[in-house]
């Protein structure tokens, strides 16, 4: 099965640093019955030591809500997206 990881990395469109620092713990809230909830499809990762969330479309069918919110933020905000395809 084909589904899409999303990446949201806490860097603008320009190139810019997104603030503040704790952007993605504010935007996961993440709480131990959240993080079973999301059942192991978000993530919040450094990547080349920029804050990043990372998800896959199997989000959308666990948390509806969330998948729409964390897409929402980031297009509002003009932050960098990246979908890959990857096997599950």
């Amino acid at each position: 099965m084909i589904t899409t990881r999303y990446t949201i990395s806490g860097v603008t469109q320009d190139g810019q640093k997104f603030r503040p620092s704790d952007w993605t713990e504010r935007l996961v809230c993440i709480q131990k019955e959240q993080l079973i909830k999301y059942n192991g499809h978000l993530k919040v990762k450094k990547i080349d030591g920029i804050k990043s969330i990372v998800f896959d479309s199997q989000l959308e069918n666990t948390c509806p809500f969330t998948f729409e919110r964390l897409l929402s933020f980031a297009k509002i905000n003009h932050l960098v997206i990246t979908e890959e395809a990857i096997e599950s």
